[in-house]
């Protein structure tokens, strides 16, 4: 049986495990006998040596003559927190020397080098062939004249066998102040003036890294950073900061100037992790002093070598001319389609549903947008890669035509189209359409290119904008920009970010939509992508002012960092292409906008309907991840069965009587029978069961394994997704992409659903799809995209399942959506408060895809023992009761201590009553960065529900704005804690006490 390596946790886990611990710091082997020069220095010390120290374990040994230790001694027992240390060791000159070990380990062991009692730096060398082998590992260090003292450490560990050191004359290292010739200033990462936090820590760099001054700040994970100090520069302005960095996969970094909000970067992952890479971002930078702060923002990020600060000319913003759009001379014809008004003009057209009017320039080719009255967006035009950029507003004519407009009724109700045909001798022609709605405050737009011959293109883009101030939202206050992610792997956040950016702007593409608002007022516009048919949708964005000086919404997005490919956007072929259609619209709430967005998009795919009795409520229950990740067994999905059976499933948690018990990853840990047997135990006692698959993935790396499903015909290098030349796409958390287009993969996604489905089971979990949308050059050819091909597969699966199975979606695209009940909202949620703080983050700025693209928005399973506290754990439901949602534990129920806090935390029935509801909160506030907001509200009937976090460890206290959280602030409101089911009277506000990682759920009945 396929293994199913890993769940997602457990993938990334395993995967940074083995990177951290054998290619982080791993140098090569070398050979035993090396030619030397004849003028070289070499320094031998034996291990055994009578007058170095050992201690704990350590002890000398007889080492085998075929091993050929020197002295035919080593120092073997090295661990359970032993110790060598090399004492007297003279060198003739201080300096920096490469010091090569001499071991045994015949297994993966490491161990902690210090150098005269300094801090310890943790190395794995490579594993020998055996016992019987030895190794050499090199590394840097630095030594006084003199004598010193080389120590050895197995951190409590186990540590190799070590036979003998020698160490050779390296120089006298690299003066962190002395730039190079022709360049900017360097600072060491490692330099005493900077501050670390948290992990982060001084490390050795191996001698191959070549890293400057041979160290480097490493471990920057969970909560660390690494803070510049006095980085000083001669004047005011942009500079060029390059940033030298190891990070043998890909990790995001984020960096603040002088205090600054955070920005997130994702350096490219360098070729291992014995490699310095370089990465170039734009700085403001004030005269004279400055700090620069690297924040790990809690997750994994980069090992850091050295910034470079160069002096930039920044060209800055060049935004072209966009006068007199409006002014299109006298009316020339009109005509009325229900509420829809057209007039023609002498060079011009105007569009208007009475919310908004379209005026489109015939002299300029550019166009402007109104709401009610005032003008939004101006400027506006069309443009297409082919072997040169053609922009719409460039062609000679732009021609409208009355008598070609077209009436529709669709998903979105009735309307017109409205076409302009841009033509030129020698060009392809060039359609821009306009689609006007009655009643509706958006519209969309998208546009056509035909030529005489087939046409090729990997970029179209419907809206382009290149004018200052070209989009004004007349309101400025605390103005916002979205930046949407293509998924939510690698623990993916949102940013509002501020709409005053103009640097380093390729960083803040996104992916299908945004929303332009003030969160103040909380008026702005809406622009994304309704269709999801064949490209992935980018929004490009620059500002300055609290206005857009640059837009660019285009089919053909791609990103390392955002949606995982090594590869460009697939070209899309054709004498007539056609790009992503984009919706276009201007509210007073942009939260309001946001769920228009989605409802508009459920309009043209709606989201995956409940067939053949799945249930269609919120699904209830529990997943085995969290609890047992991968050591799964059938006596575990028993023994939760009757817990659950026992304690939870009749007393409030469940729905309707509906209760899964889900298998994630390793699921096959149990055999064929007990699969079957587990199923009935669960249907025994009134539940359903769960399954998990990654459709789109393989963990292996044998390309002769054959395919399960297939009788033999296809093996695994047949059906991974390749590049145009046949090379492997790389690996993405760990696995292979799947060609979702091959019929060996198809037939795979056969094998396996119609197994689950035949041992009844009725909810299936399925992981990594994100791989099924890489571009790549797909079996089948006319999947000329990564999107194509991830629809094709996608909508192969829900052919195979045939709506006998609840689809939840984990991690995946955001679009395209109509595949399944639920997706993750977020990346995996362990339960501790900092990813609490994280999923929460995804639901202030993705609560509008719960009822409009998806039925369900999932937080993640609930494992209520990994809270650190009881006031996190609670917090933890909170944030899932709120999230609209998948109500699932993940505890281990042979654990006492999370037996009780799932007998108090998930049989609330008032709690679980509004988990049950199905409806996402969304947030009162918009401008928290990539941070989550705090409070959260929900409209139900006349009823308000409220809820408030705290996501530090300190007591709070704050204070909710009715007016503000949209409740009814003028009459006296009934108060009630879910929890504690206290009431109390509230008028206007309310104060909300809190203790740390705390968490309170209200009731809002006005009066």
């Amino acid at each position: 049986m396929n293994r199913m390596k890993y769940g997602r946790g457990m993938g990334l886990i395993i995967a940074m495990l083995l990177l951290v611990q054998t290619a982080y710091f791993a140098p090569m082997a070398i050979a035993e006998a090396q030619a030397t020069d004849t003028n070289e220095t070499v320094y031998a010390f034996e291990a055994e040596a009578a007058v170095n120290l050992l201690s704990g374990k350590a002890e000398v040994k007889a080492c085998e003559a075929a091993v050929g230790c020197s002295g035919n001694q080593l120092v073997g027992s090295l661990w359970g927190g032993s110790a060598l240390q090399f004492n007297d060791v003279n060198v003739a000159d201080a300096g920096v020397y490469t010091m090569t070990v001499h071991y045994i380990s015949g297994d993966p062991r490491s161990f902690a080098v210090s150098v005269n009692g300094g801090a310890g730096d943790r190395y794995d060398p490579p594993k020998t062939a055996d016992w019987n082998t030895r190794g050499a590992y090199e590394l840097q260090l630095e030594l006084k004249q003199g004598a010193n003292t080389i120590a050895f450490d197995d951190e409590g560990s186990y540590s190799p066998d070590i036979d003998q050191i020698e160490l050779r004359w390296a120089g006298t290292g690299t003066d962190p102040n002395e730039p190079p010739a022709g360049s900017g200033q360097v600072y060491e990462a490692e330099a005493a003036v900077n501050t670390l936090t948290g992990n982060a820590a001084v490390r050795s760099c191996k001698a191959e890294t070549e890293c400057s001054g041979g160290k480097k700040i490493g471990d920057i994970w969970g909560g660390s950073t690494l803070l510049f100090n006095e980085v000083t520069v001669p004047s005011a302005g942009i500079y060029t900061l390059k940033l030298s960095y190891i990070s043998g996969d890909p990790r995001p970094i984020a960096i603040s100037v002088n205090g600054s909000e955070k920005e997130t970067y994702s350096p490219p992952q360098t070729a291992s992790w014995d490699t310095v890479g370089t990465f170039s971002l734009e700085v403001q930078l004030q005269e004279g002093s400055n700090t620069i702060l690297f924040d790990d923002n809690g997750g994994w990020s980069p090992d850091i070598d050295s910034i470079e600060i160069i002096a930039s000319d920044s060209p800055g913003e060049e935004p072209g001319d966009i006068d007199g759009i409006t002014q299109i001379g006298a009316e020339v014809d009109s005509g009325k389609f229900g509420s829809i008004q057209v007039e023609e003009h002498e060079t011009g057209v105007t569009l208007s549903n009475g919310i908004y009017k379209v005026t489109y320039n015939t002299e300029s080719g550019l166009s402007a947008y109104d709401w009610n009255g005032k003008t939004i967006a101006k400027g506006l035009y069309s443009s297409i890669l082919l072997d040169k950029q053609l922009d719409s507003k460039s062609y000679a004519e732009h021609r409208f035509a009355m008598n070609k407009i077209e009436k529709i009724k669709d998903g979105h109700g009735k309307g017109i189209r409205v076409t302009i045909e841009n033509r030129q001798t020698g060009l392809p022609t060039m359609t821009q359409i306009y689609q006007i709605y009655e009643r509706l405050p958006y519209f969309l737009v998208s546009q056509q290119v035909k030529g005489e011959q087939e046409l090729s293109t990997n970029e179209m883009s419907p809206v382009v904008l290149n004018a200052a101030g070209g989009i004004d939202i007349g309101s400025y206050s605390d103005n916002r920009v979205l930046v949407v992610p293509f998924d939510n792997d690698a623990w993916s956040r949102y940013q509002s970010r501020t709409v005053n950016t103009s640097l380093n702007t390729n960083n803040y593409i996104s992916s299908e939509l945004t929303a332009i608002y003030d969160n103040t007022s909380r008026s702005g516009l809406v622009i994304g992508s309704v269709t999801h048919d064949q490209w992935k949708t980018g929004v490009y964005w620059s500002g300055s002012n609290d206005r857009v000086n640059k837009l660019k919404v285009y089919g053909g997005f791609t990103s390392t960092a955002s949606t995982h490919d090594t590869l460009p956007h697939g070209q899309i072929t054709g004498e007539t292409l056609t790009s992503p259609q984009i919706l276009v619209g201007y509210y007073t709430d942009y939260r309001d906008g946001l769920e228009s967005f989605g409802q508009a998009n459920a309009a043209v795919a709606p989201p995956l309907a409940f067939k053949h009795g799945v249930p269609k409520g919120v699904p209830v229950g529990w997943n085995s991840w969290g609890a047992y990740e991968s050591h799964l067994s059938y006596d575990k999905v028993v023994a939760v069965s009757d817990f659950f059976k026992k304690n939870l499933q009749k007393s409030s948690f469940a729905n309707k009587g509906n209760v899964y018990i889900n298998m994630d990853s390793y699921w096959d840990n149990l055999s064929e029978q007990q699969l079957k047997q587990a199923v009935k135990v669960i249907n025994d006692n009134g539940q359903k069961a769960g399954i998990y698959y990654g459709p789109f993935v393989y963990w292996g790396d044998n390309m002769e394994q054959p395919v399960e499903g297939t009788n033999g015909k296809y093996k695994y290098g047949d059906i991974i997704l390749r590049d145009a030349s046949g090379n492997p796409l790389p690996k993405v958390d760990g696995a292979y992409a799947v060609d979702p287009t091959h019929p060996g993969s198809k037939q795979r996604i056969e094998y396996y659903f119609k197994r689950f489905l035949d041992y009844g089971f009725e909810y299936i979990k399925i992981d990594f799809l994100s791989h099924g949308s890489f571009e790549g050059k797909h079996y089948d050819p006319k999947a000329q995209t990564g999107i194509q091909a991830y629809n094709q597969g996608m909508a192969h699966i829900n052919k195979v399942l045939d709506g006998k199975m609840f689809i939840s979606a984990s991690i995946a695209p955001l679009f395209p959506s109509q595949y399944a009940h639920a997706r993750r909202i977020s990346c995996d949620i362990d339960g501790t408060l900092g990813r609490t703080e994280y999923q929460l983050n995804n639901l202030t700025y993705g609560w509008w895809q719960n009822g409009t693209i998806y039925p369900y928005t999932d937080p993640d399973y609930m494992t209520l023992a990994k809270g650190g506290s009881y006031a996190a754990s609670q917090t933890r439901v909170n944030s899932a009761v709120i999230s609209g949602t998948v109500y699932l534990n993940s505890d281990d129920v042979n654990d006492p201590a999370a037996q009780e806090l799932m007998k108090k935390l998930l049989t609330n029935k008032q709690v679980n009553e509004v988990a049950l509801n199905g409806k996402a909160f969304r947030a009162v506030e918009g401008n928290t960065g990539t941070a989550a907001a705090d409070t959260f509200v929900m409209k139900d009937g006349k009823d308000y529900y409220l809820a408030v976090f705290n996501f530090t460890n300190e007591a709070v206290t704050k204070t909710v704005d009715f007016a503000r959280a949209g409740i009814p602030s003028s009459s006296n409101a009934k108060v009630t804690d879910l929890w504690t089911n206290e009431s109390s009277e509230a008028v206007g506000s309310l104060k909300v006490d809190l203790l740390g990682a705390q968490s309170k759920l209200y009731k809002i009945t006005v009066k």
